[in-house]
């Protein structure tokens, strides 16, 4: 009975707290102190209590549903027939092809569909109407502006010399037209032509109640310190405050960054391709030993005596026989566990042979875009490579930094830093802006209309300028001081994480390497072992087709060790295949070492004549006099 009041007075509470009401914080006894309810309480409809789905208007199922069920294969699916084979190379390119997102073997897609990168990233970034490139140089465009208003004014007014004794009476139209554009140093060019009709009761008026008012205006506004300078414009951007720069060159590191985590996302599915292939490599293998080793513990079954004497050792073969077999039925089905997969043990990944066929295929199919179920199973046509090879520490290390993708993002958001300080020391100038008018105006009565008083602007008669200086200085600069110095513990930051993770990088390339070395004396060691219990078995075969035959305890443990040298083996071969491997994926040669770059999408085939045109009517002996600032260099080499 307590469980059910406990929630109802912490109910009562809460509504309590909501009314307004007051509770004494001394009365501890919510059941009788507390704010009484309702009773009864209101009852939910069967509608309040339903969850809702949404109906989208975009078609996202996948048309004609896998009907395969994963019950559908078993091990007569490994005949040569019932197989599709693959190479890496073939994996990796159905990978790249079909993956518009990137794919990982954590389930980020279900579990964090908002951190999982697509190739939509970077026009996404480029095209965003707040913080892209589009939005930042959108700042400099020409700007069309244009407006009228009618107005009818009837007024009273203590003042006989207004209107007709005291009652004005007018109608009022004013048109405006003009354009107006920033420039890149800062300055504000505004071009406007303004028309006013005035029709009114006036008694003073000189020409009648109708008049007609023109003038055209150019103004011109630059600003001298604050907010001058092109290198603070393309920074910042134009109207920018301390805290709140968005301009291209800002704008462009943001897509760069953006670029580079595409390219590391590239990378990681890469990856996780070839950690999928080796893992059903390794699966392959795997069930032919153990089906190896059975179909031997089947052999040794059926050559022993069946008497009374031997049925103990019977039995004994027979439970050899029943744990290969549970074995096979293992390595064939797999269980759910975490494969080889990026940042497992190694960035690149760790092995971890123990999916088992079925999963590991499973996961290639999931990683290379194919149907995860299918009547036909992915068979691994590549082998690990076997061949020594010798990695030399000062090369490698250099490529590490510069080529791997998180040191170059980092040295991305840096460049960022280093821009946002140079805007934000700006601000510790004062606003010293000049400003220039010229107006020519036209007027006339309502003879001719508004063409009369345009036709007036070109006399000079009316002439009107205005030359100005404005001057604006925050005391203290309070909020300039803290930009910079903001700006300042940003930039030590990301300079300090660029430290450490040039480390963390010198750390991964070194265990790649050391990796390297132990997979392959180890993989030598296994063949060798492998090999001496290959000839012990044989042996043993040959001294019982003699008929001396050995203890049943040898033979079987002989059959043990053969499959545990087998695996030991072939886990060795894949490990130093996938320590090569890592020692690409910790340099950032990856992709280069896989013959894989990124492009963009290919634009319309009169972006590419408009271009050539242009090309041609260059002057490449020209050499400018004036270069923008360089925020990035190409990258050298393939």
């Amino acid at each position: 009975m307590l469980s059910a009041r406990i929630p109802t007075a912490a109910l009562g509470l809460t509504l309590a707290l909501a009314s307004g009401c007051s509770i004494d914080h001394s009365r501890v006894n919510f059941c009788k102190e507390a704010c009484v309810l309702p009773s009864p309480l209101p009852a939910c409809g069967p509608t309040q209590l339903q969850i809702s789905y949404p109906n989208l208007q975009t078609p996202c199922t996948i048309p004609n549903l896998e009907s395969v069920s994963p019950l559908d294969l078993n091990e007569s699916s490994l005949a040569t027939e019932n197989t599709l084979p693959l190479t890496l190379d073939e994996c990796i390119r159905h990978a790249l092809a079909t993956s518009r997102v990137m794919r990982d073997l954590g389930g980020t897609v279900v579990r964090s569909p908002q951190g999982t990168t697509t190739t939509f990233e970077p026009a996404l970034v480029f095209t965003d109407p707040r913080l892209g490139e589009e939005a930042a140089l959108s700042a400099f465009d020409a700007n069309l502006f244009a407006n009228t208003y009618f107005d009818q004014n009837d007024r009273r007014l203590n003042n006989q010399f207004f209107g007709n004794n005291g009652l004005f009476n007018q109608d009022l139209n004013v048109t405006q037209w003009g354009v107006n554009k920033r420039s890149a140093t800062g300055g504000l060019f505004t071009f406007r032509n303004i028309t006013t009709y005035d029709r009114n009761n006036q008694l003073s008026n000189a020409l009648g109640p109708r008049s007609w008012d023109t003038y055209v205006d150019a103004e011109a506004r630059q600003a001298l310190l604050q907010g001058a300078g092109t290198e603070f414009n393309r920074i910042a951007g134009p109207g920018a405050t301390p805290g709140q720069l968005n301009g291209v060159l800002i704008a462009r590191v943001r897509a760069d960054v953006t670029l580079t985590d595409f390219q590391r996302s590239v990378r990681d599915l890469v990856a996780d391709v070839e950690n999928t292939y080796w893992d059903l490599y390794y699966a392959y293998r795997d069930l032919e030993a153990k089906i190896e080793a059975r179909d031997i513990a089947v052999d040794t079954l059926n050559k022993l005596d069946d008497t009374a004497t031997a049925r103990g050792n019977k039995a004994q073969a027979e439970e050899q026989v029943y744990r290969f077999q549970s074995d096979i039925i293992d390595a064939l089905n797999g269980r759910p566990f975490d494969g080889t997969r990026t940042n497992n043990g190694s960035s690149g990944g760790s092995f971890r042979g123990i999916g088992g066929l079925r999963v590991a295929e499973r996961k290639l199919r999931l990683m290379i875009g194919l149907p995860i179920n299918d009547t036909k199973l992915i068979r691994t046509v590549d082998s690990p490579s076997v061949v020594p090879i010798l990695h030399d520490w000062p090369t490698c290390i250099a490529e590490a930094l510069e080529h791997r993708e998180e040191i170059r993002r980092q040295r991305w958001i840096i460049k960022q830093r280093e821009l946002e300080l140079v805007a934000n020391r700006n601000f510790l100038k004062p606003q010293l802006d000049v400003v220039g008018r010229y107006r020519l105006r036209g007027f006339d009565d309502d003879l001719f209309g508004p063409a009369s008083a345009t036709a007036n602007l070109t006399d000079g008669t009316l002439q009107e300028w205005q030359l100005g200086v404005e001057y604006n200085l925050p005391v203290g600069f309070r909020r300039a001081y803290a930009a910079v110095r903001n700006s300042q513990l940003a930039l030590v930051r990301e300079v300090e994480v660029l430290r450490e993770q040039e480390r963390y990088v010198t750390f991964g390339l070194s265990n790649a390497i050391n990796e390297c070395k132990r997979a392959f004396e180890n993989m030598n060691l296994q063949y060798s072992r492998l090999d001496a219990i290959v000839t012990q078995l044989n042996s043993i075969q040959a001294k019982s087709d003699q008929g001396e035959k050995a203890e049943l305890d040898v033979r079987l443990e002989t059959h043990r060790r053969l499959l545990d040298a087998r695996q030991r083996f072939h886990q060795a071969q894949v490990e130093y295949v996938l320590a090569l491997r890592n020692v690409h994926y910790e340099k950032g040669t990856l992709l280069r070492f896989c013959n894989i770059s990124l492009t963009e999408s290919l634009a319309s085939p009169s972006g590419y004549v408009d271009a050539n045109q242009r090309r041609q009517i260059q002057d490449f002996q020209a050499t400018p006099t004036v270069r923008d600032t360089v925020i990035a260099i190409p990258a050298t080499g393939p």
